[in-house]
């Protein structure tokens, strides 16, 4: 039961995104419920709602780490004689899934500053291009406290 309340919500919270009341916008915002359900709920060892705090936190330290990376680069970009500090950083990987991969590439892409440029074969290493941080180890702990967040969710 609760799972049909968390749907119309998650629906309803779309409708109030799009703003328009159509039944092609509730049909969507269902499909998008759907699908955010599917992935929370993937894990029965964890509860519902631990899952769903997950999903919350990511998004929110996401945020917080865009609006960082934002600011970095406008900064080097404003500078008269910016340091660039690029490099090629090696990850170590804890999460495995195809989706939690892709997930973490994408996010860390969406990152000024960074670009996931591949995995390893077997899947135990992500490889990012990096720019912004005097030290590579920096780079590698952002990406690994992105990582780290969406193992609360996504495993």
């Amino acid at each position: 039961m609760a799972e049909v309340l968390i749907l119309i919500f998650l629906a309803f919270l779309w409708v109030v995104l799009t703003g328009e009341l159509t039944p092609f916008n509730v049909l969507v915002g269902a499909l998008l419920g759907i699908l955010f359900l599917s992935v929370v709920r993937r894990d029965r060892e964890r509860s519902f709602p631990k899952r769903l705090f997950g999903v919350v936190r990511f998004l929110f330290s996401f945020l917080l780490e865009l609006i960082t990376a934002n600011i970095t680069v406008a900064l080097l970009a404003i500078r008269p004689h910016p340091r660039f500090h690029p490099h090629i950083i090696a990850v170590p990987l804890r999460i495995q899934s195809d989706g939690a991969i892709s997930l973490l590439s994408a996010t860390i892409t969406l990152l000024p500053g960074t670009v996931a440029m591949g995995v390893s074969n077997d899947k135990r290493t992500l490889y990012a291009h990096a720019i912004g941080e005097a030290e590579a180890e920096r780079s590698r702990q952002s990406v690994v406290r992105i990582e780290t967040l969406i193992l609360r969710f996504m495993v």
